[in-house]
């Protein structure tokens, strides 16, 4: 219950009370499971293979499927913490910059995707896999889940089952997620 607050109280830093209601009471689809997969493999596919990529990959993520379906879709920026491991902590949002500047510099936290009651991150296993991680938890995570893991998607418990803990304290504006896209394509 408390995760649902905490995730209500992200989401609404950019959606009003309605549109909060509609996307934590969204019900997926066989289809839009299909849809949100084959998102992510081409995403995954048409992206750089680095480390430390979960804003660009996130946001490219939700563009796709917000920009192709009426899935109820958001950015969330926050902690992860693996097997009791704090492997990000988010100290302050996500920069804003105006039209046309660009921002120059580094944030501490992470970025995934919820909808309809998932979480679903598709960097993770990139910043293990490429990243300058300790040799203990690359190992970890490759015994858990082998390699070349692309994804993952799974409700909060699920997650919490396979050790991770998605800690919410942010969403991205459109704005935002506008922004780092075209910082992509620059």
């Amino acid at each position: 219950m408390f995760r649902n607050q905490i995730l209500t109280a992200a989401l609404a830093q950019n959606l009003d009370q309605n549109q909060v209601q509609s996307f934590l009471s969204y019900h997926l689809t066989e289809d839009d499971m299909a849809f949100i997969q084959a998102a992510v493999k081409d995403v995954l596919m048409n992206m750089p293979q680095k480390a430390f990529n979960c804003t660009q990959i996130s946001a490219m993520w939700a563009a796709i499927i917000t920009d192709q379906s009426n899935i109820p879709v958001s950015v969330i920026c926050g902690d992860l913490h693996y097997n009791s491991k704090k492997i990000f902590v988010c100290k302050e949002p996500f920069p804003d910059a105006e039209d046309g500047t660009e921002i120059v510099g580094e944030w501490d936290g992470h970025c995934w995707l919820e909808f309809a009651g998932l979480i679903a991150d598709a960097s993770f296993f990139r910043t293990i896999y490429y990243g300058n991680v300790p040799q203990s938890l690359r190992e970890m995570v490759v015994t858990q889940f082998g390699k070349g893991r692309g994804s993952i998607i799974a409700s909060p418990e699920q997650m919490q089952q396979n050790g991770f803990q998605f800690i919410p304290r942010y969403s991205l504006s459109q704005r935002q997620i506008n922004g780092i896209i075209q910082g992509i394509a620059s």
